[in-house]
């Protein structure tokens, strides 16, 4: 690796089926990291934001990726492996891993959103717009249940999913793109 020149990474289809693989298998480690930990130690977080630096947002999956990256590159039967294309590789896929195993993901803090009217004051939440937090009684609706799939506002709840869905592609743009 010393000395070695790293040229533009062609994007083939392989490489691509090794990013989304690797990626879906980081995702699941780091979703499932919380599930491994002893009772006291165990936390709401995950191996997405586990590890945070002061002063910066260096997510907990890239810095795992390099650290285990590091120890690898000890071991001459996997060294001659890691080159500088495989490693831009891993770290990216950590980046992308990072987003979907963190503790702001879709599928894990949507619904606290969708009910924040309910646990803030009305005073407060007037400065918030509807396609943020839906209104009180959609939220209501959340929590009470409807008893049928019809029956839930989904006319407020779509814009505020998309809302949400949006601002999270976002970052995972953002964290991919900065690889």
């Amino acid at each position: 690796m010393s000395g070695e020149y790293a040229g533009e990474l062609k994007i083939t289809t392989p490489l691509l089926m090794w990013a989304i693989i690797i990626t879906a298998v980081l995702t699941v480690l780091g979703n499932m990291f919380i599930f491994f930990l002893p009772w006291p130690f165990s936390c709401n977080m995950n191996a997405g934001t586990l590890i945070a630096t002061p002063g910066m947002e260096l997510l907990g999956m890239p810095f795992t990726v390099s650290l285990v990256i590091a120890l690898c590159m000890q071991i001459p039967s996997i060294r001659k492996y890691l080159t500088a294309s495989n490693i831009v590789l891993l770290y990216t896929a950590a980046l992308a891993a990072s987003a979907f195993a963190n503790t702001n993901s879709p599928w894990r803090e949507i619904y606290a959103l969708m009910t924040a009217r309910l646990g803030t004051a009305e005073s407060i939440t007037v400065y918030v717009p509807e396609f943020v937090s839906p209104s009180r009684d959609a939220a209501e609706v959340l929590i009470r249940g409807s008893g049928s799939v019809a029956a839930i506002p989904w006319g407020r709840f779509i814009p505020v999913m998309a809302w949400w869905f949006f601002m999270f592609a976002f970052f995972a743009g953002i964290s991919v793109s900065l690889a």
